[in-house]
């Protein structure tokens, strides 16, 4: 078996995972039933009993995301210019250079810029209390930020790749 091979049956294995820990939790949130009663708003409200590690677990695949995003990115990287210090001049010109890399590059700036143009206001939540905490408004703002630009890339690249300007030209 060779080293391809292996990497993609792990990586089935590392998605099949993820993807039976987020079933479990999925069923133990809708499943199990509501059992936390919280006074919000002047009326009394249930909650689901799983909440909490729904949203551990969904932080988690988020951080998962960003480390696989620049881990490969990093790795990728290093692999091509390593690759090309032994190439001609001639050859440099005629190999391809990944994706991965710059998928890297942007996912950094995103973040980056990000980060500058959150926000550290205190916010009213809908039970009354007010969100102070610096740290909990700039990851909030983040993670907001981001989400919104890599989804307007993403469909932006879908609707190219959707029309063939990406093919490979031989």
């Amino acid at each position: 078996m060779d080293n391809e091979n292996k990497q993609i049956k792990a990586s089935k294995w590392a998605l099949g995972i993820l993807f039976v820990i987020s079933l479990a939790v999925l069923v133990l949130f809708f499943g199990v039933g509501y059992g936390n009663t919280t006074y919000s708003n002047g009326k009394n409200l249930t909650d689901p009993q799983y909440t909490g590690v729904l949203l551990i677990w969904l932080y988690a695949l988020v951080g998962i995301c960003v480390l696989s995003v620049f881990g490969f990115g990093i790795v990728s990287g290093i692999r091509s210019l390593k690759g090309r210090k032994f190439l001609t001049e001639e050859e440099k010109k005629k190999t391809k250079t990944g994706y991965a890399v710059w998928v890297f590059v942007f996912t950094f700036i995103v973040l980056i810029v990000s980060y500058f143009l959150s926000s550290t206001d205190p916010v009213l939540k809908g039970d009354g209390e007010v969100v102070r905490t610096v740290w909990q408004l700039q990851i909030s703002d983040v993670c907001l930020f981001s989400i919104y630009a890599l989804l307007i890339v993403s469909v932006i690249c879908s609707v190219l790749s959707m029309t063939g300007l990406f093919k490979a030209r031989r």
